[in-house]
């Protein structure tokens, strides 16, 4: 099987294989391209690979995408291994395909702004994965991260940087806090909260950087951890 060929650009662009992807305001395109990718796994019931080139910190890195939203890096030549507990081919009423479908019916729903829909549908399949896969699954962390954008792209901000929050720490317990989706999870997190009114921010501001504390590298000269506890101590001393 040939690489999906991604390629981010230094403005937040996003392509793959060659093809513009729309990235919505201030959401981190990687996060972005792995849903999507994800989405397509899911769609097809088989895991897929994906070469990834992030020109904004010149990372390489080549992905197994499977149906359930989990990844794992790959070497270069090394083949797609079957997932673990994932049958393929997928029957059309198996978890694996059941949640592509729902996934494509947010998707739907979000890309013609019909957010109320997007949001009923999205809770609705992300109570369900949570039931039945656990909050820390893959499937439902990449589901949250979908539901997180939403809130972000209706105006929820509070309630995203809180999502994003969570994703990110599950997600740098499930592939350490240097791992891709950690470290995007975290910029989505500390984005959300910038947004959030004043009112809002500074009860979820101690969470908030406990994780970016966590996950971003060099954390006492890190310039979003040091925004936050700038905006931290204005919002203290109001």
């Amino acid at each position: 099987m040939t690489d999906i060929q991604v390629r981010i650009s230094p403005d937040g662009a996003a392509l793959i294989d060659g093809e513009p992807t729309d990235v919505p305001p201030g959401v981190d395109p990687a996060r972005v391209v792995l849903e999507l990718l994800a989405l397509d796994a899911a769609g097809s019931g088989t895991p897929i690979a994906a070469a990834i080139l992030d020109t904004r910190t010149e990372q390489r890195l080549r992905l197994q995408i499977n149906p359930d939203g989990s990844t794992r890096p790959l070497a270069l030549g090394e083949p797609l291994a079957p997932p673990a507990a994932t049958p393929t081919p997928v029957d059309e009423g198996s978890p694996a395909s059941e949640h592509g479908l729902a996934l494509q019916a947010v998707y739907e729903a979000g890309r013609v702004h019909d957010f109320a829909r997007a949001i009923a549908q999205a809770d609705r399949l992300l109570a369900n994965l949570s039931a039945s896969q656990g909050e820390y699954h893959r499937a439902t962390l990449t589901t949250a991260g979908v539901r997180a954008d939403l809130a972000w792209m209706s105006g929820d901000y509070g309630y995203a940087a809180e999502l994003w929050t969570f994703i990110a720490r599950a997600w740098a317990q499930a592939e350490g806090p240097a791992s891709l989706s950690a470290r995007s999870s975290a910029r989505q997190a500390a984005a959300s909260w910038k947004d959030t009114p004043d009112a809002q921010a500074l009860a979820s501001a101690q969470p908030l950087l406990e994780m970016l504390t966590a996950i971003a590298p060099s954390p006492a000269t890190n310039a979003t951890v040091l925004a936050v506890r700038h905006r931290i101590s204005l919002l203290a001393a109001a």
